[in-house]
């Protein structure tokens, strides 16, 4: 009898053992199912901090807006595109500004020039003789040579410059090579309303001739050129 006793006693523990066994095996397998379902691993392993993400600009990039002057109405009629200013991309303390030929040269933080733009519009791209070891000793070296007045007669000459004249300028002499295409005045389209209207201003009222052989690049000249690379448009 005692034996018998013994014996039911043991497969008593048995099956108690096999039932707590199964209950925490299914409540496992429920929990990591329940967590696959809701996306998720129940017991995620600790991840790598993300990289900081690195700015898709350089130094010597070329950016483009949509000027809103009086000046860039006319600009838009003589060269067909409403790309009317342009300036050259520099970082100084982590941040980027824009050096472009206002006369004086001045440097202005991207986000207040792009905010001069029509609907804050702007291209950004990048010449293809760039040398990103040496832009940013180049250029320098190369933008304090035209911190001059801005010229209002659009003029190939040296003692005063204007937007697009500065970027090929400064682009000769950082790359050695013409970025844009330099025309002459009569290329221009002026015989429109913006074009008279700045042209009476400036030479007629003035006493001053538009000479038609005058030389000039413009910045949409610089912008179609074969040469470039869009880094980014908005």
């Amino acid at each position: 009898m005692c034996l018998i006793i013994n014996h039911v006693d043991t497969e008593y523990m048995k099956t108690r053992f096999l039932l707590l066994a199964s209950f925490i095996l299914l409540s496992f397998n429920s929990h990591q199912a329940l967590a696959m379902a809701r996306g998720k691993p129940a017991d995620p392993a600790p991840t790598t901090p993300a990289p900081a993400p690195v700015s898709k600009y350089a130094e010597g990039d070329i950016i483009f807006i949509q000027s809103q002057t009086q000046q860039s109405a006319a600009l838009r009629e003589a060269t067909g595109s409403v790309w009317t200013h342009v300036g050259i991309m520099i970082k100084k303390s982590s941040a980027w500004y824009v050096a472009e030929a206002v006369g004086p040269l001045k440097e202005t933080p991207l986000a207040d020039f792009i905010a001069r733009s029509k609907n804050k519009s702007y291209r950004i791209v990048r010449y293809n003789h760039f040398d990103a070891a040496t832009m940013t000793t180049a250029l320098k070296q190369a933008l304090p040579k035209y911190n001059k007045p801005y010229d209002i007669y659009f003029e190939w000459t040296e003692d005063k410059i204007y937007c697009s004249e500065l970027t090929y300028h400064v682009m000769k002499d950082v790359t050695g090579f013409d970025l844009g295409r330099i025309q002459k005045m009569k290329e221009m389209k002026l015989d429109g309303p913006y074009a008279q209207a700045l042209i009476k201003k400036r030479y007629t009222d003035t006493g001053r001739e538009l000479d038609p052989e005058e030389l000039i690049v413009t910045p949409v000249s610089q912008l179609e050129d074969e040469e470039v690379t869009l880094i980014e448009s908005k």
